[in-house]
């Protein structure tokens, strides 16, 4: 294999790690997200929860719960939680979800997915109640559209844009050099 090919399946290579390290974590963020809050105590219950996209849009959400129970290994069972949503600025229509794990995406979670429907800030209010005891908790988020420099693969290619700048010059740099030419004896005659 000569140097220039080399060169060139080196470069491909690293662009294809670096596509594969943008796109292929983002199906791995499932259930989890910004934790919004923290071990919050409702009776004997250890609620955190979390949501996900970062930053919020108005067109969808994930509310994910994690829900540990003092005295007892992993997740708590026979637990109800409903999820409410409540627009701040008037803007939008709240609404109340049922949280489930079967709704979730990794099954240590209790989780609901939904649409806010419009932007601005709003309160998301978490009602945990289970034979353990019972408690309710809520945070404020701000919901924006993300526009276009906010969509992920808009981002990835930017991201992304100057490297395959760079291989496409070094290819370009390699292609103009010139190899070993030989140049013709000097023609005595001519003088």
């Amino acid at each position: 294999m000569s140097d220039r090919t080399k060169g060139r399946v080196a470069i491909l290579g690293v662009i294809a790690l670096l596509v594969v390290v943008f796109f292929l974590p983002q199906t791995t963020w499932a259930n989890g997200g910004t934790l919004r809050l923290a071990n919050v105590v409702m009776g004997e219950y250890r609620v955190s929860v979390f949501t996900d996209p970062t930053p919020v849009r108005p067109d969808s959400l994930d509310v994910s719960l994690l829900i540990l129970q003092d005295g007892q290994l992993g997740v708590a069972e026979d637990v109800e939680v409903v999820v409410t949503s409540r627009a701040l600025d008037d803007q939008g229509v709240g609404e109340s979800l049922v949280a489930t794990r079967d709704q979730a995406d990794d099954p240590r979670y209790y989780a609901t997915k939904f649409a806010l429907g419009a932007e601005g800030r709003w309160e998301i209010g978490v009602q945990v109640s289970g034979p353990a005891g019972e408690g309710e908790a809520s945070f404020e988020i701000t919901a924006r559209d993300r526009g276009l420099l906010g969509h992920p693969v808009v981002l990835s290619v930017l991201a992304l844009l100057p490297l395959i700048l760079v291989g496409l010059w070094i290819l370009s740099r390699e292609e103009e050099e010139p190899g070993p030419t030989a140049t013709a004896p000097a023609d005595p005659e001519v003088g």
